[in-house]
């Protein structure tokens, strides 16, 4: 039954759990700000962290951009030497190789035919020269023409495409035969060889 008695005034028992509410009020909002104090200073230090991340790449980058700048001169010093060695490339290998032609033309030539002049232009050679005899001359004219032809270059069996007999006559005096026949040839045949 003492325990029902209660002799403190019901103002003072409002005023003692106003007291608690607010002391409980204030250790609640001081743990929250402790709580938000330290989730801002991690927050803080992880945008400072960032921040001077982003100075120190945004330093590599300028410094490899003016690394790159600095190239420059050998940048276009390559692609001058790409160009002048891709026209280099394409010379050699569409140049005509008039040596071979030569060299071919030597090979069918009979023993006893002489050559005096061998005038080449683009696609025909005209040639004069001696000969022992006419058979010697028609000889020449079919060995130029002939595709199975053993002694010269095998790739270059079919180059001479045609040959016509401009002028033939025989030299009283030395008993020789003298010529002068044109022969067109292909020149994509002399061509990357």
């Amino acid at each position: 039954m003492l325990d029902d008695i209660n002799l403190i005034p019901q103002t003072e028992i409002i005023e003692q759990k106003r007291s608690k509410i607010v002391s409980s009020s204030t250790i609640f909002s001081i743990v929250i700000l402790l709580i938000t104090l330290g989730i801002s200073a991690y927050l803080y230090t992880t945008l400072s962290k960032i921040d001077s991340d982003i100075k120190k790449t945004e330093a590599e980058i300028e410094s490899l951009r003016s690394n790159i700048k600095s190239m420059a001169d050998i940048e276009v010093a390559a692609r001058n030497l790409d160009k002048k060695y891709n026209a280099l490339r394409s010379l050699f290998n569409s140049r005509v190789k008039y040596s071979l032609l030569l060299k071919e033309f030597e090979a069918r030539k009979p023993f006893d035919v002489s050559v005096q002049s061998f005038d080449v232009k683009t696609g025909q050679i005209s040639v004069s020269g001696t000969s022992g005899s006419y058979i010697s001359v028609k000889n020449l004219m079919d060995n130029l023409l002939n595709k199975e032809f053993q002694d010269g270059n095998p790739s270059l069996k079919d180059v001479f495409t045609s040959v016509s007999l401009n002028s033939v006559n025989l030299d009283k005096s030395t008993n020789d035969v003298k010529f002068l026949i044109v022969l067109t040839y292909q020149e994509r045949k002399l061509q990357g060889l």
